[in-house]
C-alpha cells in the first residue's frame, strides 16, 4: 500500500475510542509510526499528523448518547429535526463543531491546524458541558442521589454523535471492529492497587490480600478506594437502569438471567446503536456471548435482525500467552439489517491460521439448526465438521428433554443442597451418620460406588436422621422444599394454583397463597395446615444424579448414575427430580400428604433416560454445549428420544440400563421391582451392556451407518481410558451393525 493510500486511509476512514488517555497517544503513535515503516527515506521527511486528533478520542463508551433524537435540544426547531442520528440534522445542530474540525482536516501549516483543533475543542467541550447535564440528571434520578457535573465528568461520557459529528453527517460508521473489555463492569483491585504496587497484579492472592491491607493504612488511599467503588457501583446502577441497553437481561426457562455487566456485552450491544444500517460489525468477544444464558438476547438479536457473515471460535492454547489456556473467545462478524439464513462458522480453532482461509473452512450451519439446537438460551454449537451438522440435524428432530409431553416422562434437574452454605449438617464420622451425603466424585456412569470403578471415591460426608432437627440434612432440604418457588416442587404453591380459583372454594380468601392454602385444609378438609410433614423427599426414591463438571476433553462428558434411597446429593451433583407435586381433593385431607407428589418416571422409564443421558450420541450433543460445567439449561433443553413402553428400544435400553445400575444390597428392592433382574456383576458382561446401550440409542436417534461411525471417529480420546479404547469403539459399531438386522431383540 502506498504512502498516500495509508495516509488517507487513516485520515478519512479510521477513527477510535478508548477509555484511557495513555491508550489513546499510544494508538495515534503507532498509526504515525506504520507511516513512517513506509518511509524510503529519512523518517524526518515524514509530516507530523496533528490531522488525526479528532479521530482518536478519550472517553467512555458506555455512557454518552449515540443517536441525534437523544441530545437535540428542546427548542421547536431542534425537536422537529427530521432524519435523526444522521445527515443533515447533524450538520444543523453542530456545524460549528464540523465547520472548525474539517477547517482542521484541510489545514496546510501546523498553526493553522493547531489554531482550528483548539477551537473545535472549544465548540466541542460547550455542547459536552450541555450533553453531561443531561446525563447528570438521568444520574440523579436513576441512582438516586445527588451527583455533581464534575463527578460525572470523572466518568468521561463520550457523545458519539458530537465527537464524531463529521461521521455522522455523512450517514454514520460504515465498519465497527473491536475487542471489548472481557471484564465486568465491578471494582475490581487488580484496577486499583497496581498505581500503588507496581507488582501488585503479579503477586499471589494471600499477598495481595496482605498489600491491600497495608495500603489501606494511609487514609488518603483508603479514601480513594472507597471512591472508586463508589464510582463503579453508581455506573453500573446508570447503565442498568438507563433503559439504554435493552439486550442485557434475557429469560430462559421462564427466569431472568442475573444482570452480570459483562463489558464485552455491553459493549457488542453499544456497537449497533453506533454502526449505520446496513454497516458491518466485527468484534473479538469471549465465550459469553457464544455459550452463556447472559449472551442471550444479543445472540438472538444478532440472528434475527442481522445478516451474520461469519462466526470463528477459538480455545486459547497459545494465542494469548496471559489468558487461561482453558478460555474460549470467538470473532463474529455481521452486516446489520435482514437476517441471517446460514451462519459460516467454525469452532475449537488453536491457531490464528484459519482467518487467512475462512471461507475454504467455514462450515454452513443452518439458522433453523441454530434455533431448534438451542430452544431456550440460543447458544451457539461448538463444531469443526460439515458431518456434525448433519448429524445434530437428526438429533434435533427428538424433543428437548425438559419440554412437557403428554404421557411422557421428563429430566428437570434442581440441587438438593451445596457442600458450603449447608456444611453444618454434613459430619465426617461415618459410625456417627444415618445416611450418605453424595458428591460428584461419589459417583461414575451407571455406579453409584467404586465396587466397578476403582479410582472412584467413597463417600466421605454423612448426615444424621429428622429426629436431630438442627443437624439433619434430611430436614435441610424439607425446608428448603417448603418454602421453593418452583410449584412442580413447592407443595403449598401447587395447591393453591389448582384451587384457587376452583368455585367450590370462592370463599375462601385468594389474595394469599398461605392463607387460602391453610384455611382450605383446615376449614374444608378438617386437618391440620400445611407443615413441613407434609413435604415428600426426593431422597424416599430411586432418582438419577449427574455430575454437574462436564468437560468435552474428558473420556465422556457426561456422568450419570441412579442412587439408592436414602442418601442426600450436594451442589456437585444435579439431581433429576422424580416427583411432582400434583395435589388431587383425595390428597388434601391426608397427613402426611404425601400422595400429592406423582412420580415422574416408571421403573422402566427410569433406567431407559438413564441409558439415553449416559449414551455415546447423548454425550456426543453435550460436547457441542459445554466446556467444563454442564448447566442446568443446557442439559434440559438438550434432546433425546422420550421413550416410553410401547416404544422401539425402550425395553432393550431400560433392561440394559437398570442390570448395569442395580447391583449390591441397597438395590434389592427395585431388583424386585423391576421382576427379579440379574445385575450384570463381571467387567465383561457390563461392558457387553453398555456398548449395547450405546448403539441401540444411535438406532434410537435414527442415526444412520454414516452417522454412527462419524460419531465414534470424531469421540474425544484421553491417554488413559476406563472404557473408552479403541477396541470398545468397534464393538459399538459391531453391535449398531447387528441391532440394524435384528431389531431390538430382548
Amino acid at each position: 500500500m502506498s504512502l498516500f493510500a495509508k495516509r488517507s486511509i487513516i485520515l478519512n476512514n479510521l477513527y477510535g475510542v478508548d477509555i484511557e488517555d495513555g491508550a489513546v497517544e499510544i494508538c495515534k503513535l503507532r498509526l504515525w509510526l506504520s507511516m513512517v515503516a513506509d518511509i524510503e527515506d529519512e523518517p524526518n521527511e515524514v509530516e507530523p499528523l496533528p490531522n488525526i486528533d479528532f479521530n482518536i478520542r478519550q472517553g467512555n463508551s458506555l455512557i454518552g448518547f449515540t443517536e441525534l433524537h437523544e441530545v437535540a435540544r428542546e427548542e421547536a426547531g431542534d425537536a422537529s429535526l427530521s432524519n435523526w442520528g444522521v445527515g443533515t440534522a447533524v450538520k444543523d445542530l453542530y456545524e460549528d463543531v464540523i465547520r472548525e474540525q474539517d477547517r482542521h482536516r484541510a489545514a496546510d501549516s501546523a498553526r493553522e491546524a493547531q489554531n482550528a483543533r483548539k477551537m473545535a475543542e472549544r465548540k466541542i467541550d460547550t455542547h459536552s458541558q450541555e450533553l453531561n447535564e443531561k446525563i447528570r440528571d438521568q444520574f440523579n434520578e436513576l441512582v438516586d442521589e445527588d451527583i455533581s457535573l464534575k463527578e460525572l465528568e470523572e466518568f468521561s461520557p463520550f457523545h458519539w454523535v458530537l465527537e464524531f459529528a463529521t461521521v455522522y453527517r455523512e450517514g454514520g460508521f460504515d465498519v465497527i471492529i473491536g475487542n471489548p473489555p472481557w471484564d465486568e463492569l465491578k471494582p475490581y483491585r487488580t484496577d486499583f492497587f497496581p498505581k500503588h504496587d507496581t507488582e501488585f497484579r503479579s503477586r499471589s492472592p494471600s499477598e495481595k490480600d496482605k498489600k491491600v491491607e497495608e495500603l489501606l493504612e494511609n487514609s488518603d488511599i483508603a479514601a480513594e478506594w472507597e471512591k472508586f467503588q463508589r464510582d463503579k457501583e453508581r455506573q453500573a446502577t446508570y447503565i442498568n437502569q438507563s433503559g439504554e441497553y435493552e439486550y442485557q437481561t434475557p429469560s430462559v426457562e421462564g427466569q431472568q438471567v442475573a444482570r452480570t455487566n459483562d463489558l464485552s456485552l455491553l459493549f457488542f450491544e453499544r456497537v449497533y446503536d453506533i454502526v449505520r444500517n446496513g454497516g458491518y460489525i466485527s468484534q473479538l468477544l469471549p465465550g459469553p456471548f457464544f455459550n452463556a444464558a447472559a449472551g442471550k438476547d444479543l445472540r438472538v438479536h444478532a440472528l434475527e435482525e442481522s445478516e451474520i457473515q461469519s462466526i470463528i471460535g477459538f480455545e486459547n492454547r497459545g494465542i494469548f500467552s496471559d489468558i487461561d489456556t482453558r478460555y474460549n473467545f470467538g470473532i463474529v462478524t455481521l452486516r446489520t439489517g435482514g437476517s441471517t439464513h446460514t451462519v459460516h462458522g467454525i469452532f475449537h480453532q488453536t491457531t490464528v491460521d484459519v482467518l487467512r482461509s475462512i471461507d475454504d473452512v467455514a462450515l454452513d450451519i443452518p439458522a433453523r439448526i441454530l434455533k431448534e439446537y438451542s430452544p431456550g438460551a440460543r447458544i451457539f454449537p461448538n463444531i469443526e465438521e460439515q458431518q456434525e451438522v448433519s448429524v445434530l440435524d437428526k438429533i434435533l428432530q427428538t424433543p428437548p428433554l425438559a419440554t412437557e409431553i403428554e404421557a411422557a416422562w421428563r429430566t428437570v434437574l434442581y440441587k438438593e443442597l451445596d457442600r458450603g452454605r449447608d456444611r453444618d449438617r454434613f459430619i465426617e464420622d461415618e459410625s456417627k451418620g444415618d445416611y450418605p451425603v453424595y458428591q460428584g466424585k461419589n459417583i461414575h456412569q451407571f455406579c453409584y460406588d467404586p465396587t466397578y470403578v476403582d479410582d472412584l471415591e467413597p463417600i466421605s460426608f454423612w448426615s444424621v436422621d429428622e429426629d436431630n432437627e438442627d443437624l439433619s440434612a434430611k430436614r435441610r432440604v424439607r425446608e428448603k422444599n417448603f418454602r421453593a418457588r418452583d410449584s412442580a416442587i413447592s407443595l403449598k404453591k401447587a395447591i393453591y394454583n389448582k384451587f384457587a380459583d376452583d368455585p367450590e372454594f370462592s370463599h375462601l380468601p385468594s389474595s394469599s397463597q398461605k392463607r387460602f392454602v391453610n384455611r382450605l385444609l383446615t376449614e374444608e378438609f378438617d386437618r391440620p395446615e400445611l407443615s413441613l410433614e407434609d413435604i415428600r423427599l426426593h431422597s424416599s426414591e430411586y432418582r438419577i444424579v449427574l455430575r454437574e463438571v462436564a468437560r468435552a476433553t474428558d473420556e465422556r462428558t457426561l456422568i450419570a448414575a441412579v442412587i439408592p434411597p436414602g442418601g442426600v446429593v450436594v451442589h456437585t451433583l444435579y439431581t433429576v427430580r422424580p416427583f411432582e407435586a400434583n395435589p388431587s381433593k383425595n390428597d388434601l385431607s391426608q397427613f402426611p400428604m404425601h400422595s400429592a407428589y406423582d412420580r415422574v418416571f416408571t421403573d422402566m422409564e427410569l433406567f431407559v433416560a438413564l441409558g439415553l443421558i449416559n449414551s455415546i450420541p447423548f454425550d456426543f450433543l453435550m460436547r457441542t454445549k459445554v466446556d467444563s460445567h454442564a448447566s442446568k439449561y443446557k442439559f434440559e433443553e438438550s434432546q433425546a428420544p422420550r421413550l416410553t413402553d410401547g416404544d422401539n428400544w425402550f425395553h432393550y435400553i431400560a433392561d440394559r440400563a437398570s442390570k448395569l445400575s442395580c447391583y449390591g444390597e441397597e438395590f434389592a428392592e427395585m431388583r424386585e421391582r423391576l421382576g427379579g433382574i440379574e445385575p450384570a456383576t463381571d467387567m465383561d458382561t457390563r461392558r457387553e451392556l453398555q456398548a449395547e446401550v450405546d448403539a441401540a440409542v444411535f438406532h434410537a436417534y435414527e442415526l444412520d451407518e454414516e452417522d454412527m461411525q462419524f460419531v465414534l471417529d470424531d469421540f474425544h480420546r484421553v491417554s488413559n481410558p476406563r472404557i473408552m479404547t479403541e477396541a470398545y469403539f468397534e464393538k459399538v459399531a459391531e453391535k449398531y451393525t447387528h441391532l440394524g438386522d435384528v431389531g431390538p431383540m430382548e
